[in-house]
């Protein structure tokens, strides 16, 4: 549930800074703890004015690691206390403007880190009625590719089986190529019009030289016809070994279906663009909030007692005023799995004032993680423990 605070029409007298603020001043950052809140009304906040910053997140002040892969690193001084080992772990990822979140530009990539980030922004608890609770939790984009020669026509004698380039390396050869490149296909028609998935048949015929010299669609239950067009340009693009003595005539079956973590909105490339140089600092703005890291784990303390399975990532929507106090704090893209622990932050993250950008109203977003519980994780083992990796898929196996 956002958070809101009544807008300042005109910029106030700072309030009096913290002593924990003293050491940011000395880095030239200016951070302070709003006092009584504002009694005024709330103007619109305008367009965004910065530019993105392509630098990847990484955790301040915390010993947990972003890396959805990698477990919090452990102290070299010998095993902690029972008592510090209950304690969240909460990391802050670097700042970013709205539609500005850092993607890589290479689109393989970009789209393993998505689903990275959909398993976070879902996170996971010990509620069994929660999705990644589920025995058949999926949350990447399913695909199944299968192969099979073209049927013949009626009477026609059957083909004896290929040599060489046999049907089964000509769907395990089509399953390893075009696993990421029909997936994409899929999810770059999910972010222009949301379906259910569903199977797409191409027809192909390859050469003596191992390429794909024809490709056709034979029929696809996709909602989005670019998705069925784009994989069988995809198809087109294979190539097999070893090169076949004949012709082959081959039938693809592409089976592609939504996982149960919500896909992440990819950045506007033209807002992106668009956004001003050099006029919000997000380090600066990181550091604003790890100031306050005690009393930012002390939100997530009780949830984490309650449930030492609780785990994920939880994205605030910041909207500054002019002077860098904030207007309003709310959950996006994200969806943590204590409300409670959520709403905390908020409240915390709204007492702080940030480096005003260029005098004018700012939205950013700001990441924080909640690693998953590495106590518990010894006690269920490495097979068990709860962790934002578990249940990925494997194109191999596709």
């Amino acid at each position: 549930m956002p958070t809101f605070l009544p807008f300042l029409r005109a910029v106030k007298a700072p309030a009096t800074p913290l002593a924990v603020c003293a050491l940011i001043f000395a880095s030239g950052t200016n951070c302070l703890t709003s006092g009584r809140p504002h009694e005024s009304a709330s103007p619109a906040t305008g367009p965004l004015a910065t530019a993105l910053n392509n630098e990847s997140p990484k955790p301040v002040a915390s010993t947990a690691d972003t890396a959805p892969n990698a477990p919090p690193a452990e102290s070299d001084a010998g095993e902690a206390p029972s008592a510090a080992k209950a304690l969240p772990q909460i990391s802050i990822d670097l700042p970013y403007p709205h539609d500005g979140r850092p993607r890589a530009p290479d689109p393989v990539q970009a789209a393993a880190e998505d689903e990275e980030l959909a398993r976070w922004n879902l996170g996971g608890s010990s509620d069994p009625n929660s999705a990644s609770s589920q025995g058949s939790y999926h949350p990447s984009t399913r695909v199944v590719v299968d192969t099979r020669a073209a049927k013949r026509r009626a009477g026609a004698r059957p083909l004896p089986a290929p040599r060489g380039l046999t049907y089964q390396l000509v769907q395990a050869q089509t399953r390893s190529q075009g696993y990421w490149p029909f997936r994409l296909c899929f999810e770059l028609g999910q972010r222009d019009k949301k379906g259910s998935g569903g199977e797409t048949r191409v027809a192909f015929t390859i050469n003596t030289r191992g390429k794909v010299r024809a490709a056709r669609l034979l029929d696809s239950k996709l909602g989005n016809a670019a998705s069925a067009s784009c994989m069988v340009r995809e198809v087109l693009k294979l190539t097999f070994a070893p090169a076949p003595p004949s012709i082959l005539r081959m039938v693809a079956t592409i089976k592609v279906y939504p996982g149960d973590a919500e896909q992440p909105v990819a950045p506007d490339a033209a807002a992106v663009a668009s956004l001003a140089r050099a006029e919000f600092d997000p380090e600066a703005a990181r550091a604003c909030i790890a100031a306050k890291q005690t009393e930012l784990a002390a939100c997530f303390n009780e949830a984490r007692r309650a449930d030492p399975a609780l785990w994920g990532r939880l994205a605030l929507s910041v909207i500054l005023e002019m002077d860098g106090s904030v207007h309003r704090v709310s959950e996006v893209e994200s969806h943590f799995p204590n409300a409670a622990a959520a709403r905390c932050a908020q409240a915390l993250v709204s007492t702080v004032i940030f480096p005003s950008v260029n005098g004018k109203p700012f939205s950013f977003v700001l990441p924080l993680r909640l690693s998953p519980n590495t106590a518990l994780q010894k006690e269920t083992g490495p097979d068990e423990s709860p962790s934002p990796s578990d249940g990925s898929d494997d194109p191999s196996a596709d």
